[in-house]
């Protein structure tokens, strides 16, 4: 491993990063630093995802099984990780086998401030191993590190491990990121909760679970190096002028149902309905709603609330930037603050809320339909909308309770598989894995996104982008795209895809950026880069950066046994079928499969079948090291 983490290394590190990683062997208890590696393969893979992916690559076993001992784990920040001098510099990403799927990658990425704070502590990333003997947490302190017991805080939910594990260190300013009951019972889809307002979703909680970690900890005093301040200052100006139309408020946060009304539709009984009937956000009004932003970033994006009508009235609530959690409980029958309740209880079970929804939803709709009865229920009466039923099952789930609460913990797929029937094509996955909790079936490069990403994880293109992003419209002509039509839409998202994955591998957060439909918003991002660095990196070295994360990514599952045609062949039918009503009513994208997604495939230099990298995009994207794993000429 000395040739990707050198004993002693041979040029200067570049401005952003620290220098150093922290390699954590659970099984011996013990902690060593390694050096960053060499400034060129920084410059190939920059951090993040992936560089995260490449150190994995290497140090996993192709036969590691997701929870078992031999798994790993690998988190990087990125270059822009704590600068504190542009939006939305709060990104660390973590890469596993997936335990959703138990042969993709798994990808958890959070913001708020405990990645800023691993960068302070000493480190710009983390690679764990082994499994512990008993409950521990890891506490790194200005580059120190140090395991210690968590048996106090095992079987506590995320909230209340905040708060003491802070207390136990004495540290009022350190960061906690920890697992809930769901992790610890190793729920596939369990959560990383961290800042109370954020979370590390996709499996990332159950994988610390295997290997009983409760926590990591972090505090510290340490700043990267910058190359050139002013620049960087100049660069997040215009950053932030470009994001400042899109800067959340607490008036938005009251009034606001959803990201689904944007284009009309939310998830609702098992995804049997889209229809908006305009009092899902009844309540929020009265609610006291304060804005909790990331490390130094303008947009204002993740909030508390405390509730202030109704049976919940003073409870507390903290959400990250999206919405998810209130399309996962209309799902399920519910509105107004009854929905903020139920999505505080899964944070702080530490469950992904369109896991549990779309588990839930499929027993609802079972026992709705007479496939289900009280016999496999523990007794619950499974009514759509039972405030006191739900938040049991979101217990029974986290913990593994019974035959029911085991089956919701596996999954939609799972537990439709279990009850039989025609249950089967009431599920909504993805490769076994809940796509993002938003009623996607309107949208047709949201859709592919969902579809071809790594099962039971957040697409990382789509947004319907219409346009090419504005700072490429001088030679991508195309556009506007027709919603109703498949052309065009796989070179949109796969686009998108590319400069999303720049953002998020060079430590940023997609929500500073979002669609990159604004004039100089991709150019900024860039130029701020590169004040931090030192680098020249051009707008195309950018989307050669996204494009080497992408296909990491494909050849970590490829040698798992992943093809293509999963992306069309394993999916819930029910997220295929033609939209049930409302303004969409009849629209589906399963006429154009698998045509949609093998386009994708083949304008990403892949195998359209089999997924495999072509040799010469593995050439251009000097990957040429995985060349055993290319399509066969």
């Amino acid at each position: 491993m000395t040739d990707l983490f050198p004993e002693v290394r041979h040029g200067p590190v570049p401005g952003g990063y620290i220098g150093k990683v922290l390699q954590v062997d659970l099984s011996s208890g013990t902690c060593r630093d390694l050096n960053l590696p060499e400034a060129p393969t920084l410059r190939r893979l920059w951090g993040g995802q992936a560089l995260a992916t490449y150190m994995l690559l290497r140090v996993l076993p192709r036969d590691a099984r997701p929870l078992g001992p031999e798994s790993v784990i690998v988190m990087m920040t990125g270059p822009m990780t704590g600068t504190g001098l542009t939006p939305g510099g709060t990104k660390v990403c973590g890469v596993f086998l997936s335990p959703i799927t138990g042969y993709t990658l798994g990808r958890a990425a959070t913001s708020g401030f405990w990645a800023v704070t691993l960068k302070a502590a000493g480190y710009d990333g983390l690679i764990i191993t082994g499994v512990a003997a008993r409950p521990t947490y890891l506490y790194l302190d200005d580059g120190r590190a140090e395991l210690r017991d968590a048996g106090s805080v095992w079987g506590k939910g995320t909230r209340e491990t905040e708060d003491r594990l802070r207390q136990e260190v004495g540290r009022g300013d350190a960061r906690v990121a920890c697992i809930g009951p769901a992790g610890e019972h190793q729920v596939p889809a369990a959560m990383l909760v961290n800042d109370y307002n954020h979370s590390a979703s996709h499996g990332l909680g159950a994988v610390m679970g295997s290997k009983r970690l409760k926590a990591i900890v972090v505090h510290g005093t340490g700043r990267p190096r910058l190359h050139d301040k002013a620049d960087l200052l100049a660069a997040g100006e215009r950053w932030r002028t470009v994001l400042a139309p899109r800067v959340y408020t607490a008036k938005l946060r009251m009034q606001n149902p959803g990201f689904g009304k944007v284009w009309g539709a939310f998830t609702k009984s098992n995804w049997r309905s889209t229809v908006i009937s305009g009092d899902e956000a009844r309540g929020f009004d009265r609610n006291r709603v304060t804005l909790r932003p990331c490390f130094q970033c303008s947009r204002l994006c993740p909030w508390d609330v405390e509730i202030g009508e109704g049976p919940h009235a003073g409870r507390i609530g903290h959400f990250n930037a999206g919405s998810e959690w209130l399309d996962a409980f209309y799902n399920l029958g519910f509105k107004g603050n009854d929905v903020l309740y139920l999505a505080e209880r899964v944070n702080d079970a530490g469950i992904e809320c369109g896991h549990f929804s779309n588990s839930a939803g499929v027993a609802f709709e079972a026992w709705e339909k007479g496939l289900l009865g009280r016999d496999r229920t523990d007794g619950l009466a499974l009514e759509w909308g039972d405030l006191a039923v739900t938040e049991r099952l979101i217990e029974m789930c986290a913990r593994r309770e019974g035959w029911l609460g085991n089956l919701l913990a596996e999954g939609a797929k799972a537990l439709a598989s279990a009850l039989g029937g025609d249950a089967p094509q009431w599920a909504v996955h993805t490769k076994g894995g809940s796509p993002a909790q938003h009623d996607w079936r309107p949208r047709i490069a949201d859709m592919l996104a969902n579809l071809v990403a790594s099962g039971g994880m957040k697409g990382q293109g789509g947004f319907e982008n219409r346009e090419p992003p504005a700072d490429l419209r001088h030679r991508e002509t195309w556009g506007p795209l027709d919603p109703a039509k498949p052309e065009g839409w796989a070179r949109s998202h796969f686009l998108l895809e590319q400069l999303h994955q720049a953002c998020g591998v060079m430590g940023v957060c997609w929500f500073a950026v979002e669609t990159f439909l604004a004039t100089d918003q991709a150019r900024s991002m860039i130029d701020a880069l590169n004040a931090t660095t030192g680098w020249d990196v051009t707008l195309d070295d950018a989307l050669d950066v996204g494009h080497r994360s992408i296909v990491l990514q494909g050849l970590f599952a490829t040698q798992r046994g992943w093809r293509a045609e999963h992306d069309w062949t394993d999916v819930g039918p029910r997220f295929l079928e033609p939209v049930p009503d409302g303004a969409h009513k009849g629209f589906t994208v399963a006429r154009w499969l698998p045509g949609l997604v093998q386009e994708y495939y083949r304008l990403s230099g892949r195998h359209e079948v089999s997924g495999r990298p072509l040799p010469s995009t593995l050439a251009r994207l000097e990957l040429n090291e995985f060349a055993e794993w290319a399509e066969p000429a």
